[in-house]
C-alpha cells in the first residue's frame, strides 16, 4: 500500500492512521509505504512526520528523497520499494476514505483483473474541479477510445506485480495515472473501475493548478501523436493488441 504524501505534513496521520489500523485488522502480511519526497529548502515537514509515524507503527516504510520529478516520479520511488504481489497506491490528501484502498485491493483480487481503479463518485470537491475532470475524461475517451472507463485519474489504483513490471512506468509528472490506463489498454489487460466517494481536500494546499491542466493537455497530444517518451512499450504492444477489456 503506497501513499503519496507530498506536502501532507501533519495531515498525513489522518489518512495513514486509519489505513494502518485497517491493514492491521486483516489477516496476512502487508507493507504501508509513505512516500515523503521533498524539495530541498522548502521547509516541508512531511519526511519528519512520516518517520515519526513509522517509528510508532509496525510494517511502515518511508521513502524520503530530494525530489527529481512530480507525482509519477514519487509513485515509482514508492513502488520500487514495495515487495508484495498486489500493489495499491493513493494520494495522501485525504479526499478518498482510507478504507477505499482496501476496497480496490479486494476488487483486484476477487475479479481476477489486472488493474483495479477508483471512480470518484460521488464527488464533493466543488463544481469547478468536477467540470474540469468531466471535460478531461471526455477528451481522453475521444482521443484514445477508452470506452467503459469514466475517471482516468481516479484513485486508489491497484495492480498485480506482474502487471506493474509489464507496464514499465516512465512518466515523472501527473500523467502517470493515464500512462497506466493507456499501457494496460494497449496490452489488452482487464481493468475494473469501482465507485469511490471523493470528499473535500483535507490539506490546505492544492498541488493541482492551471499548469497541471496544461501538462495533461500536452501529454495527451504527445501520446496521440506517438512522440511521448513513455509510449515506447505501448507502441510495441499495439502491433499485437488484443481487444481492451473493461469490467465492473
Amino acid at each position: 500500500m503506497v501513499v503519496l504524501c507530498y506536502r501532507s505534513e501533519e495531515a498525513l496521520c489522518d489518512l495513514a492512521g486509519p489505513l494502518h489500523a485497517a491493514l492491521e485488522a486483516r489477516a496476512g502480511t502487508y507493507e504501508l509505504i509513505l512516500v515523503s519526497n521533498y524539495w530541498p529548502e522548502s521547509g516541508d515537514s512531511t519526511p519528519d512526520v512520516a518517520a515519526a509515524f513509522a517509528r510508532e507503527h509496525p510494517h511502515v516504510l518511508v521513502v524520503a528523497r530530494p525530489k527529481e520529478g512530480a507525482m509519477g516520479w514519487d509513485l515509482r520511488s514508492g513502488l520500487e520499494m514495495a515487495s508484495g504481489d498486489y500493489l495499491v497506491y493513493l494520494d495522501g490528501d485525504g479526499q478518498v476514505p482510507p478504507g477505499s484502498a482496501l476496497t480496490i485491493a479486494d476488487a483486484l483480487r476477487d475479479s481476477g483483473a489486472d488493474v483495479a481503479k477508483g471512480r470518484r463518485r460521488p464527488r464533493e470537491d466543488g463544481s469547478i474541479r468536477t467540470f474540469t475532470s468531466f471535460g478531461y475524461n471526455a477528451v481522453f475517451r475521444l482521443l484514445f477510445g477508452t470506452r467503459g472507463l469514466w475517471d482516468i485519474n481516479g484513485q486508489p489504483k491497484a495492480m498485480t506485480r506482474a502487471v506493474y513490471e509489464r507496464l514499465d512506468l516512465r512518466t515523472d509528472d501527473w500523467f502517470t495515472d493515464a500512462e497506466i490506463v493507456l499501457k494496460a489498454t494497449a496490452l489488452g489487460l482487464l481493468i475494473v473501475e469501482v465507485p469511490v466517494r471523493f470528499g473535500p481536500r483535507q490539506i490546505p494546499r492544492s498541488n493541482v493548478g492551471l499548469g497541471t491542466v496544461w501538462e495533461f493537455a500536452a501529454n495527451m497530444v504527445r501520446w496521440r501523436l506517438g512522440t511521448h517518451p513513455a509510449r515506447e512499450l505501448a507502441s510495441r504492444a499495439e502491433t499485437r493488441r488484443a481487444p481492451a477489456r473493461v469490467g465492473r
